[in-house]
């Protein structure tokens, strides 16, 4: 799949292990009371919809309208937009002492929605010239395949074998993290090879197009605090969790929707490096001024 859009074996190898990794290291520490618990905050779950599904891709919308851009890049920006469901957001919450639980919940609905309304949604707003080259079909079968299945097969080894999940789980999230390095490495390498020039596609993403990032952050960080609630800890969540788009679930749509379009792949993780490193910033001041404050750490629902 990732061929279509310049990428080595080795480097489509590397996203389908992090993404793996990922989702079965997070279905490991999954139970159905973790996902339903949090589900009497009925408001609290709309809005995560709502903003995720809706506002953000609309965002989006408006960004690549006024801003100038390659109508590749604004592509890539597009379906960033459109993929809800980060797998940071319970991570992001434990950093700012918010509601974990909530987290979760809001994570793994959005995570197994993304797998139908990414590319639904992208086909209402994408050009006919794009959406035509996406088989959603095997799109969306690859992301049963890769995001939904592992993290059932995580869950399922929890609820039957729990003492064996709790001592496999931080390997787990370990190695996940760890196939993320292995993907920087090899990005790195074929930058030194020449094998794939990435970089020079830097020059034509652009300023406004970077530009365009840091608004669609800050404006979902902003909007996620604002219709959050009234309690802090549940409007962190809400903030952190609609910031932080799937990089999985963009790069699988991505390389199926942006054939002849290379350089809009970089967008994506401009983006994914932008969310992670403002909403972790964030989160982290978030949680040392809660404990100056003296809230306790939210405990997790076991």
């Amino acid at each position: 799949m990732f061929s279509s859009i310049g990428l080595t074996l080795p480097l489509e190898l590397s996203i389908y292990l992090f993404l793996v990794a990922t989702m079965f290291s997070m279905g490991l520490g999954l139970s159905i009371q973790k996902i339903t618990a949090p589900l009497h905050h009925r408001r609290l779950i709309g809005v995560a919809f709502f903003l995720n599904l809706v506002v953000i891709p609309l965002a989006g919308i408006a960004l690549v309208r006024l801003i100038p851009m390659d109508i590749g890049v604004a592509a890539g920006l597009l379906i960033i937009a459109c993929a809800p469901g980060s797998t940071i957001g319970p991570k992001l919450a434990e950093f700012s002492r918010g509601d974990v639980s909530l987290a979760i919940s809001i994570m793994f609905f959005l995570s197994v929605l993304a797998i139908v309304t990414t590319p639904l949604t992208l086909t209402l707003i994408l050009p006919g010239a794009i959406t035509e080259q996406i088989d959603f079909v095997s799109v969306m079968t690859t992301l049963v395949i890769l995001i939904f299945l592992p993290m059932v097969a995580g869950m399922a080894i929890n609820s039957r074998w729990h003492s064996f999940a709790d001592r496999i789980r931080d390997r787990a999230f370990l190695f996940s993290n760890l196939t993320i390095v292995i993907f920087g490495i090899i990005f790195i390498w074929v930058q030194v090879t020449g094998e794939v020039r990435f970089i020079d596609s830097f020059f034509t993403v652009g300023l406004a197009a970077t530009a365009a990032v840091f608004i669609l952050v800050a404006f979902s960080m902003g909007i996620g605090y604002l219709l959050g609630g009234p309690e802090k800890h549940n409007r962190e969540v809400i903030a952190t969790s609609t910031t932080n788009r799937n990089l999985g679930v963009s790069l699988l749509v991505g390389a199926s929707a942006l054939a002849g379009h290379g350089e809009a792949f970089l967008i994506i993780i401009v983006y994914a490096i932008v969310q992670t490193i403002i909403s972790g910033v964030i989160a982290i001041k978030w949680g040392r001024i809660a404990k100056r404050e003296g809230r306790p750490r939210w405990k997790d629902i076991e």
